[in-house]
């Protein structure tokens, strides 16, 4: 019987090397052989799990982050592409500041320089106007520029102008998740209360959204659609980049898969386990534990901190950390290992 372990990182309590070795201790102890895969879809902890897989650094440099802290970060060399993981500069875990007051205008120091860039695990939900403020793209409040745009001064927006300066960038965008910034299931509303948003923030954020959208879209012949695929990515830095500056959006996981080999060993197991930190609708809508549920034609488990899912039939049987998970995540992440070392040694 072969046995795969995939994890992605447990966001804010454990890395996806954590989760592997607490798992691989288990099996050990209780004599289960297994392959061990951490995971990536381009978002949080990319960089660290391609280097895994015998990725090499190609610069490391030094930039600010969204809030000014001075941060080195590295881009790797992929099949001779420049790599660069946003949530370096603009992830979750780099500050507590409310994200009404956060916006992703630091990634203009780098933007330039990958040819790949990876987007998830954001901290902002500014449509990625942030950055198109210092790409060219200019925000009035009536007369007066706004050049710190940000969910916390949209209001104020009125008029949105280019600049002649303003130019696209050809580059390859990563995203984890296909949801839309706008439209009926908006990656605001989905993914909003992961940052910290309540719903009356929510319902303001995506109404701005939308105004500034169809603001910016007055500039150009070929209408910017906020509601592709993808879009919603990092807060909506999808949107900017791919609709406004001109990238092509594709699938993390796929990229991921493709680049590590993991591509044609996924249906070679027998059992699969696999692990995140939060399992609902959305990881089937882009998130790389969901893209290998879907590849996986043997039995899969669910191990992880939250299972949220509609439909708990899609897995074998779900082990979860639960709320104490997010206070001793390893402790509650070895308590739910056994449960599952005695299924399926039974």
């Amino acid at each position: 019987m072969k046995i795969a372990v995939y994890s992605d990182k447990f966001s804010g309590t454990l890395t996806a090397s954590e989760v592997i070795e607490t798992i691989k201790e288990l099996f050990q102890i209780n004599s289960i052989k297994a392959s061990y895969f951490p995971v990536t879809d381009g978002g949080e902890d990319s960089t660290i799990i391609f280097k895994e897989y015998g990725i090499a650094v190609k610069e490391s440099l030094k930039v600010k982050d969204l809030v000014g802290t001075e941060k080195v970060i590295q881009l790797l060399d992929i099949s001779g592409d420049v790599f660069f993981e946003s949530s370096l500069l603009v992830g979750i875990n780099n500050t507590d500041v409310d994200t009404m007051d956060l916006n992703t205008g630091c990634l203009s120091e780098i933007i330039k320089l990958p040819d790949v860039i990876g987007l998830g695990g954001s901290r902002t939900n500014d449509g990625g106007f942030g950055l198109l403020s210092k790409m060219g793209v200019n925000f009035y409040a009536d007369k007066k520029l706004i050049e710190d745009p940000k969910p916390s001064n949209f209001e104020h927006i009125t008029k949105v102008e280019i600049e002649d300066s303003f130019e696209r960038i050809n580059k390859k965008v990563l995203v984890d998740t296909f949801i839309p910034l706008l439209g009926s299931r908006s990656a605001i509303g989905v993914f909003g209360p992961q940052k910290g948003l309540n719903p009356k923030s929510i319902k303001n954020i995506t109404f701005h959204l939308e105004r500034i959208v169809n603001l910016i879209s007055s500039n150009f012949e070929t209408q910017p659609d906020p509601t592709k695929e993808g879009t919603g990515a990092a807060g909506g830095l999808g949107f900017a980049l791919s609709e406004i500056l001109g990238c092509e959006l594709i699938s993390g996981s796929e990229y991921f898969f493709e680049k590590s080999g993991l591509e044609q060993k996924i249906n070679t197991f027998d059992i699969s386990i696999l692990c995140e930190g939060k399992f609902d609708n959305s990881s089937l809508e882009g998130k790389v534990i969901g893209q290998i549920l879907k590849k996986n034609k043997g039995i899969s488990y669910f191990l992880g901190g939250k299972f949220e899912h509609e439909d708990q039939g899609i897995f074998e049987d779900i082990f979860e950390c639960g709320e104490a998970g997010l206070l001793k995540p390893k402790k509650e992440l070895i308590t739910a290992t056994k449960k599952l070392v005695n299924q399926i040694t039974i």
